[in-house]
């Protein structure tokens, strides 16, 4: 394995290179070492009363993690050790591969921080499973025949849009997936070790997040802190925040509104002005809305006492969304940077009045690893074609349509020399026998050759054809980016399951965020 700096993988004006740059100031509160630094005496000066408990949670979620890691959060119990996080939505086998990078990006940054602070840094993933849209999580995708990206997917059991954590683990619809994603691959060394490990993990966990953290624990060695907010546990702790939240609602909803309006030169993400921002389980996970009292679209109402009443009866039923989720999390942990892709840096910008309501700072904003996997064999094919990756990943290889008319006219002397022999061989076959038989058997067999020559071409334009829209899925798979659409599941057959292990270690020499990986 190689990897490179690769700058090129992101547009110029993408925030994942302007987020580090020091025009971004003006959108956040901390940047840059310096900002670490400030960042980190600010936690030191909060209190967290809920952290010893909040430990007791961890430790129980992460039965595997390291003696390391373990000895880190009994820091954090004591309030010494900070944090630094990020998260995503528990896809089926990791999701994207933009998430395995992010897990990366996390430990790498937790470990740069606590060498700069000199205080126990714990990486924390946050795994949403408090998020309710099923469809995003229940598939990934492999190529067809002709190199299309297929969706492989697990049907939800019923119609009602319930969180993730509530939903059980579909063992035997996974394993189908999983094996329907491994025949559109070649089998090799790593196969059985990879469905063997799966399917182990499988047997093992009751939840689709309890799946995500097994499978991407086991890829990190489980050198990381996996935590799902929607357990009763973790609710009960989150009581304090949510009574804030439900009434301070129409600040925050102002506050938003204010954030939308100071960044309207960053990219656009679409948050909910309207929304009161939490969600409330009833038949299912309904978001509330304001007015003279609290409402779901299906028209329950509740009054601030009423939710009130109901978050001290049963906190589990209360849930954040995208915009209150950050401020959750600085509520629960002493969090140093939180770890995104381009849209989380975008919507988080939006979210910085939020933070001052509550006389707290943003914690850093630290734009995730952003890759390419480049296998050996499509660094030459790109080679042979005299196609740089700059432009495959942007443009895709261009494939022209087959042209049988060209073909031909390349024979055009042929044709006229075989036009002149036939009306020889015509001439002496009318004078002497009247018989044309040597002429017709002529004529068929220059056409014969012809065709053969031409299905010759085509036969090789469609293994070139093939081999380039294998490029092109491997590089632009559907035209989106591959850390968008690949899962990390064909290239763990491919090269095994220290794969991401090594790829730590080698993107830990690197002081790049944009990387070329040869493999």
């Amino acid at each position: 394995m190689k990897v490179q700096s690769f700058h090129a993988l992101y547009e110029e004006r993408s925030l994942m290179h302007a987020a580090t740059s020091a025009d971004f100031s003006k959108y956040v509160d901390h940047i840059g070492a310096e900002g670490m630094q400030t960042r980190s005496q600010l936690l030191r000066d909060r209190q967290y009363p809920h952290l010893d408990l909040l430990v007791d949670e961890l430790i129980r979620q992460n039965p595997r993690m390291t003696e390391t890691v373990k000895m880190r959060l009994e820091r954090l119990r004591t309030g010494e050790a900070q944090v630094v996080v990020t998260g995503q939505q528990t896809g089926i086998f990791g999701g994207p591969l933009y998430a395995i990078y992010k897990l990366l990006t996390c430990l790498k940054v937790a470990k740069q921080a606590e060498a700069q602070l000199d205080v126990p840094v714990v990486p924390i993933f946050w795994l949403a499973t408090e998020d309710h849209d099923f469809d995003e999580i229940n598939h990934l995708f492999v190529p067809t025949a002709e190199y299309q990206p297929r969706k492989l997917s697990v049907a939800p059991k019923d119609t009602i849009q319930r969180s993730v954590s509530r939903m059980t683990l579909d063992r035997d619809a996974v394993k189908q997936v999983l094996h329907d994603a491994l025949r559109a691959e070649r089998e090799t060394a790593h196969t059985k070790e990879l469905v063997a490990l799966t399917e182990r993990l499988l047997e093992e966990q009751t939840t689709y997040g309890g799946f995500f953290a097994a499978l991407y624990g086991e890829l990190v060695q489980h050198d990381v802190v996996f935590f799902d907010a929607d357990t009763k546990a973790v609710r009960e702790l989150e009581i304090p925040f949510f009574e804030q939240l439900i009434q301070d609602n129409e600040e925050i909803r102002h506050a938003l509104t204010e954030g939308i309006r100071q960044t309207t030169d960053l990219p656009d993400t679409f948050l909910n002005e309207e929304a009161a921002h939490l969600f409330v389980e009833d038949i299912g996970r309904d978001l509330l809305y304001p007015g003279e009292d609290f409402v779901t679209k299906q028209g329950k109402t509740y009054t601030e006492l009423e939710l009130l009443a109901l978050l001290y009866a049963s906190p589990e039923r209360f849930s954040n969304s995208v915009v209150t989720r950050p401020l959750m999390q600085d509520y629960l942990f002493p969090t140093l940077a939180y770890i995104g892709g381009p849209g989380e840096i975008a919507y988080w910008t939006r979210l910085r009045p939020l933070f001052h309501h509550f006389n707290w700072t943003m914690p850093l904003l630290i734009p995730r690893m952003g890759a390419v996997m480049l296998q050996a064999r499509d660094e030459k094919l790109l080679r042979r074609y005299d196609v740089s990756l700059e432009h495959a990943l942007r443009d895709g290889i261009s494939i022209e349509p087959f042209d049988a008319t060209a073909i031909t006219s390349q024979l055009h002397a042929s044709h006229i020399l075989g036009s002149a022999l036939i009306q020889e061989i015509e001439q002496v076959e009318r004078a002497n026998s009247k018989n044309l038989s040597a002429t017709k058997k002529l004529n068929k067999q220059i056409q014969l050759a012809i065709e053969t020559v031409v299905t010759q071409e085509r036969r090789k334009y469609e293994r070139l054809v093939r081999t380039k829209r294998s490029l092109n899925y491997q590089l632009l798979p559907g035209g989106s980016p591959q850390e968008r659409m690949h899962s990390v599941l064909p290239w763990l057959n491919r090269y095994g399951l220290d794969l991401i292990q090594t790829l730590r270690s080698e993107y830990e020499r690197t002081d790049a965020e944009q990387l070329k990986i040869l493999l």
